[in-house]
């Protein structure tokens, strides 16, 4: 997926679980939705080392620590494990397989159901995503937990 697909996913699973969650944790999620690209701009192989759970669990932890140092609620860090776990997930329905598992794993996965760049997942996810964070954040019904 592209960034704004990645950001609209992350929106539309998080946002029905916004009055347990809070708007500021689904708004950092969808900030971190993108996290994992960060390979592209560092051009480092793209989804070799920033696709896995043990990136998630890195920038969930540097992410503690900053908001820690700027005031922010430690717990929010969380928001960044979440959206890189998202970003993992929808990753792997695309063509380009990765290894989600690095290091404890080389396997690599992909379920190769759409293109990465395919316009109209990109767009719908993000359309989506955008509709029912207004939904859920103007205090629309929620799934509650």
């Amino acid at each position: 997926m592209n960034r704004f697909g990645h950001v609209g996913l992350t929106l539309l699973l998080l946002s029905p679980f916004m009055s347990k969650l809070g708007v500021q944790f689904v708004l950092f999620s969808a900030a971190f939705a993108i996290l994992p690209d960060i390979d592209i701009v560092l051009r480092i192989k793209h989804r070799e080392y920033t696709h896995n759970i043990t990136f998630g669990v890195i920038a969930t932890i540097a992410a503690f620590f900053f908001f820690r140092a700027v005031g922010i609620r430690e717990i929010m860090a969380l928001s960044a494990f979440v959206a890189v776990i998202i970003h993992i997930a929808a990753d792997a329905f695309t063509m380009q397989k990765f290894p989600p598992f690095f290091p404890f794993s080389r396997k690599r996965v992909a379920f190769k159901v759409f293109r990465s760049d395919n316009a109209a997942v990109n767009a719908s996810s993000f359309v989506l995503g955008s509709l029912a964070f207004v939904y859920f954040a103007s205090g629309g019904g929620y799934a509650g937990l």
